[in-house]
């Protein structure tokens, strides 16, 4: 080990050396340098590496590096540095520091990336290419990588050969990977829509407005392609030859026929040819998935001139997707969507519903929704339709469109359950739908218990029968009847709660009345499932909150007595959870009295350190009661505990030692 850090300090004696002779650091400087870099290096050369290491020392590194070239800028020393090893020495040792990390941790993608993003921010193109040729190597299944890459390629390389090969190569081992799909698209376009742009530029193609030569760019993000920024200063460029003789102008024009050979309408290329066969490909592919070919249309949005390539999207989705009811939906919804001039930012929008034309796009989509259902009758086809009415209905401002749209979604209900296809969220936007437009009350009714009759699974049509309820009696005996249905919906529990709270408030239920249906709630909860699983998160917070409700519940009606009562009685029989206990400190906080308070948050506590849950914290903050309350001979007894049941007692005795420090004592533990 001694050998290996005595090799790399050696190594950097002549740095040292030079930055001390041209006073960028001082003797003393030079000192901290050698001796911070030797604890890194002794650091980095143990048998068990660890990734913390690595990253301190580069982060030193970094910092030293910025300093540098501060005082060098100060100094005025940026032209007698130039050539020196000195202008490179700090930068190559953090490379050679990322290299040997990502040598030592191959697997770690972070560590990659931040060994790119820094090579990236000092422009050294040549080292980014073998990093990326390096990360590619260990990581060949990560499609940001690729995509990353090929960015980098396309970009800063201006190497689209290069950037295409990365892609094709990328879907050769992952050919379901949608995102490569997509950008490999994306570039192909974004090549097209260069072209065009020095085509512009040249004077071989005219395009009415400035507008035209502006791309968005939309993507900042290193997992897509962007959009080229060039073209303005390009076109300045090629405005600058008014001294040019006439002579040398002739050289430069071309012929008739020239022209009429690189006109776009004559080039395939430029027609997006490419741009299609990767489209074709992909769907070839990846068949099945109308989510997949929604975003090839996204894309070409993106772009000028794409209306004839998005049409050929709709029309492979309408080949091969007729049975989808998503796809026939989007495909009815399309006539909505247009595509504009480029206007605050934004090439395309939906047809906004001032306009004129919109009244005759939302009859097409009527009209072709009407047609989908004719060959697709099923639920989810039905489904599609309601949502789109459902999503302009509250959308537009106009009476009359409002009105239409309002007739249109009821006759549609209507025709749906008549052809027996209304399904559980059917029926719930529905009920929403006809409570939204103050419907009839008991039409609403109705609609809602057909719904249970069929679904009694649905909570939301349960909460809204118990809603239109005015009798505080027959409204929980509705909750309870859900309840047994729905025994785990958080969202039931929760409705529950508000209703005993609200009957309590009113005093149409006693406290004896409440206290007894919230105790048998928490029974019930409790016998759901007290884990703590991820499946069953929702049922812990059930128990959980019933039961902080119920302890709330009586200390703001009956007093902090009442709720001690209460919280012992769930503690002995419903096994509260870490969060409850907390709840119960927290309201003996509020109404407890400094004289019985303490003994009863004290008793919480101990309760609470017998759990497993988060056993360290507790404990400290059981010892940053105890400090507050200056009852040090308490906090010995409990700090001593603490080291018997903590595995780890070192990190436990610095926490306690941070507390200590924010509280005068005279005794010490």
């Amino acid at each position: 080990m001694a050998e290996s850090v005595q090799y790399y300090l050696e190594r950097m004696i002549p740095e040292l050396e030079a930055l001390e002779k041209k006073h960028i650091f001082s003797p003393v400087e030079i000192k901290s340098i050698i001796k911070k870099r030797t604890n890194f290096e002794y650091a980095l050369q143990r048998r068990i590496k660890q990734k913390i290491d690595f990253l301190r020392s580069i982060e030193y590194e970094i910092n030293l590096e910025d300093l540098r070239r501060k005082r060098v800028q100060r100094l005025g020393l940026q032209d007698a540095l130039k050539g020196d090893h000195l202008q490179y020495s700090g930068a190559r040792r953090i490379y050679n520091l990322f290299r040997r990390a990502t040598t030592k941790f191959t697997g770690d993608i972070s560590l990659w990336l931040q060994y790119i993003d820094y090579a990236k921010k000092n422009k050294a193109n040549n080292i980014l290419s073998g990093i990326f040729v390096q990360a590619i190597q260990f990581h060949p299944m990560n499609a940001s990588l690729w995509i990353m890459t090929a960015t980098w390629e396309n970009e800063y390389n201006s190497n689209m050969a290069a950037a295409r090969i990365l892609l094709q190569r990328a879907l050769r081992l992952m050919p379901q990977n949608q995102q490569l799909w997509h950008e490999y698209f994306r570039l192909e376009l974004i090549y097209i829509e260069k072209i065009k742009l020095r085509r512009r530029v040249l004077g071989i193609e005219e395009e009415k407005g400035e507008d035209a030569m502006e791309v968005d760019n939309e993507n900042d993000d290193d997992n897509t392609i962007k959009l080229p920024a060039v073209t303005g200063e390009d076109a300045s460029k090629w405005k600058e030859d008014e001294g040019d003789d006439d002579e040398e102008k002739k050289k430069r024009t071309l012929d008739e026929n020239d022209i009429a050979k690189l006109e776009e309408s004559n080039n395939p290329i430029l027609q997006g040819l490419l741009a299609k066969i990767i489209y074709d490909n992909a769907i070839d592919t990846i068949p099945s998935d109308i989510e997949f070919r929604k975003k090839f249309v996204d894309i070409y949005r993106e772009f000028t001139n794409t209306e004839t390539h998005i049409q050929h999207v709709y029309d492979t989705i309408r080949r091969d997707m007729r049975d989808v009811p998503a796809a026939r939906g989007f495909l009815a919804a399309r006539h909505l969507f247009i595509i504009t001039k480029k206007e605050e930012g934004k090439k395309t929008q939906y047809i906004s519903v001032n306009d004129p034309a919109f009244i005759p796009a939302l009859k097409s989509c009527v009209e072709e929704f009407d047609e989908a259902l004719k060959e697709l009758n099923v639920s989810e086809m039905w489904e599609q339709y309601v949502k789109f009415l459902l999503n302009w209905f509250s959308l537009v401002s106009e009476a009359n469109l409002k009105l239409y749209l309002c007739k249109l979604l009821q006759k549609t209900f209507k025709a749906c359950k008549k052809a027996n296809k209304m399904t559980m969220e059917l029926y719930e936007l529905w009920a929403s739908f006809m409570i939204d437009i103050k419907e009839d009350k008991e039409d609403i009714e109705r609609i809602v218990k057909q719904g249970l009759d069929v679904f009694p699974g649905s909570v939301k049509l349960w909460i809204k029968r118990a809603e239109f309820t005015s009798d505080g009696e027959e409204q929980l005996e509705l909750y309870n009847r859900a309840l047994e249905v729905n025994p785990d919906s958080l969202l039931l529990w929760t409705e529950y709660k508000d209703c005993l709270l609200a009957q309590s408030r009113k005093q149409v239920l006693d406290l004896e009345e409440t206290e007894k249906l919230f105790f048998k709630a928490c029974e019930k909860a409790t016998l759901l499932l007290p884990s703590v699983l991820a499946s069953s998160a929702d049922r812990n917070y059930i128990k959980r909150m019933l039961q902080s409700s119920f302890v709330e519940w009586a200390a703001k009606t009956k007093g902090i007595d009442f709720a001690r009562t209460v919280y012992k009685k769930i503690i002995k029989n419903f096994y509260p959870t870490y969060p409850f206990f907390m709840k119960c400190i927290e309201i003996e906080n509020k109404y407890g009295n400094a004289e019985t308070g303490p003994k009863f948050v004290e008793y919480l506590y101990d309760r609470t350190t017998r759990l497993e849950d988060d056993k360290e914290g507790t404990y400290i903050s059981y010892l940053a009661y105890l400090y507050s309350q200056k009852k040090f001979q308490m906090a010995n007894i409990v700090y001593n505990r603490a080291c018997k049941e903590l595995p780890n007692k070192d990190a436990f005795d610095i926490r306690v030692q941070k507390l200590k420090s924010t509280h005068t004592s005279p005794l010490t533990l």
